[in-house]
């Protein structure tokens, strides 16, 4: 009996569909200002059409617009915070990519080297790689979780009170709720299927 109820009271922490979506909203609703509050929205309509999905095709589908919306946001988010040199050409940037990944390849943790080369580098081009979109997509292929280099990273900026900064703060947090959603949806499907 008491497994039972303890079984029972796991199961309502884990939370319900809406539940979850419920949780994930009030985690957009504070970053949906200014410039950011499109996207935002967008998250927010593909995060509750995901767990009224009916079908796992559609559930994928929503889910895969939550998280294109979120990066997009992202990337966003980090063109304002992070200073792009005007003068450097797509070339000279894809060249300095390329240098800093054999750089960073070598590496077992690449993330606290990326943080390092941001803090000494006097190179405006190789901070805005380090700090911007492309460090951020390398660090996720290299299967590095974000949440420490973006708190690091926006002490470092000084930006964690400004809209961009909670935006970026929040990332890691918010693909781990958009993936509970999906979860929990699936098991919902699941669930009506048998």
């Amino acid at each position: 009996m008491a497994d039972e109820r303890a079984s029972g009271q796991a199961g309502q922490e884990e939370g319900s569909p809406a539940e979850v979506v419920e949780a994930l909203q009030g985690m957009l609703v504070p970053l949906r200002q200014g410039e950011f509050s499109e996207k935002i929205g967008k998250i927010s309509v593909y995060v509750k059409s995901s767990a009224k999905s009916r079908d796992l095709k559609s559930l994928s589908n929503f889910v895969r617009f939550a998280h294109l919306n979120l990066d997009a946001v992202l990337v966003q988010a980090l063109e304002v915070l992070v200073w792009r040199p005007r003068l450097a050409s797509k070339t000279d940037e894809q060249k300095k990519a390329v240098a800093l990944q054999k750089t960073f390849d070598r590496l077992d943790n690449p993330m606290q080297a990326m943080l390092e080369h941001y803090r000494s580098s006097s190179d405006p081009l190789n901070k805005y790689l380090v700090a911007g979109p492309w460090g951020h997509e390398y660090l996720r292929k290299r299967k590095v979780d974000l949440e420490e280099y973006d708190k690091e990273l926006c002490e470092l900026l000084g930006c964690g009170e400004t809209a961009a900064g909670r935006i970026v703060l929040s990332y890691t947090r918010l693909c781990r709720a958009i993936d509970k959603v999906e979860e929990r949806a699936m098991q919902a499907l699941s669930i009506e299927v048998s």
